[in-house]
């Protein structure tokens, strides 16, 4: 319990009083009478206001579901919760939340969290939430903070108010990039639309052999009626099965901006997987670290994406090393048909990237792999720094070493022909997508 201002204001008036009656040597019986009729309306204040008991409170989100509330993270996220007053007196009542250790993941903004009470009137109460982490968290209690009725004190109560609250990936994000794609505004101007041939089991079209074309691929037919080398185009078939390989090992468990960078690739592989699936062709998932942590099959549908956001809402990521052979020998084992592999993932030393090479091939054999790797964007400004001593060119040269080393992981998959891309982590979806356009649409 604490007081409000009118104990100051009142016990200023009382020592104005006492001033005023010195002159007449009433200055003592002012005094007394002052303190007697503040301590008064104090303990008359605490004695007659209700205690917290008389306040029931309920949510009265729409984010309340059958398992709780739904949220999105990165995503404000509005809540308001109902304040019933059921004294017969009329009371201003704050509300603070109750997300106890969790609250360090939630960042609270736009609140609307006073207001007075009626006598058996139900007030709401709300706020916006900007979550920071994905799982499941609980809400606890509501505490609030009452004045008393004569204005003197303020009591301070908890109610239960026991809700899940379940954060999500951010599919907010979906309508906004399906209405991209429908005015042909996600890929960037200038970035001209390639449709890669050769990879996949459709037939496309007869052209003209060049050098380095696959000899497996030569047309006899067309080559005898032509007199010349005729080789079979095909392109990537419709319906197509399109995997998403989710690195959480230690390199994405850092953070960028605020966010690890698996929650970018989460994010980024629930709209690919949507994307996906707007073009006609079947999206799955497997995310792994150390072992195989997650695996759903290619499919479309609402029920489909349902899946992968419980999949993807409870990915853990740790700091294992991300066991590739793994991965691809599972997928490989798994998916029999030819598919779309995109590869999220990153490495901070020369060693991890080098492991993925290793292995790749593997992959290669059966499926087409596109690597997605997310941008060390400190690196990089570390490189470009300004030097103001020996240590910061020290670090400098460093970072630039380091760069030196990612540039040649990509030169060695441009030199084994597999697609890549680094990508700063906010454009991690839209690289990523760019990327899945460019190999389907003509």
């Amino acid at each position: 319990m604490s007081v409000t201002r009118r104990v100051p204001y009142f016990a200023l008036i009382g020592a104005l009083a006492t001033i005023a009656a010195y002159p007449f040597g009433w200055y003592l019986y002012a005094f007394l009478f002052a303190n007697i009729l503040l301590v008064g309306f104090l303990l008359l204040d605490i004695m007659i206001t209700p205690d917290g008991k008389i306040f029931d409170v309920t949510w009265a989100t729409d984010a309340v579901n059958d398992d709780g509330v739904h949220l999105y993270v990165k995503a404000e996220n509005a809540l308001s919760f109902t304040v019933r007053n059921r004294s017969r007196f009329r009371l201003w009542v704050q509300a603070l939340g109750g997300m106890g250790d969790a609250g360090r993941f939630f960042t609270t903004t736009k609140q609307d969290m006073t207001r007075f009470l009626n006598p058996n009137e139900n007030g709401e109460f709300s706020y916006t939430v900007i979550p920071a982490k994905r799982g499941l968290f609980t809400f606890e209690r509501v505490f609030l903070r009452y004045r008393g009725v004569l204005g003197f004190c303020v009591k301070h109560t908890s109610r239960p108010c026991v809700m899940p609250f379940k954060v999500y990936p951010n599919v907010r994000d979906l309508s906004k990039y399906r209405l991209m794609m429908q005015k042909s505004r996600l890929l960037p101007q200038g970035d001209k639309v390639i449709r890669q041939f050769g990879n996949g089991a459709e037939f496309e079209s007869l052209r003209a052999y060049v050098e380095g074309d696959d000899y497996r691929k030569i047309n006899w037919s067309a080559t005898a009626r032509e007199g010349k080398f005729i080789v079979n185009q095909y392109q990537i078939e419709r319906n197509q099965p399109v995997y998403v390989l989710l690195d959480g090992a230690r390199p994405m468990s850092y953070s960028v901006n605020g966010y690890k960078k698996l929650d970018y690739a989460i994010n980024a592989a629930l709209i690919l997987c949507d994307i996906v699936n707007q073009q006609g062709d079947q999206a799955g998932l497997l995310a792994f670290d150390a072992k195989v942590t997650a695996h759903i099959k290619p499919g479309k549908g609402a029920g489909h994406r349902n899946t992968l956001m419980e999949t993807l809402y409870g990915i853990e990521g740790n700091r294992q090393t991300a066991n590739y052979e793994g991965a691809f020998r599972t997928l490989c084992e798994r998916q029999k048909r030819r598919s779309l592999v995109f590869i999220f993932t990153d490495f901070e030393i020369l060693e991890e990237a080098e492991e993925l090479i290793a292995h790749i091939a593997l992959l290669k054999k059966k499926h087409m792999p596109i690597v997605v790797f997310m941008a060390n964007e400190g690196l990089q400004e570390m490189a470009q720094a300004q030097t103001h001593g020996r240590k910061d060119e020290i670090l400098r040269d460093t970072a630039q070493e380091f760069l030196a080393e990612r540039r040649s992981i990509f030169r060695k998959l441009n030199a084994m022909r597999i697609p890549n891309v680094e990508s700063t982590a906010e454009s991690f979806a839209i690289s990523a997508v760019n990327r899945y356009m460019q190999i389907v649409r003509g």
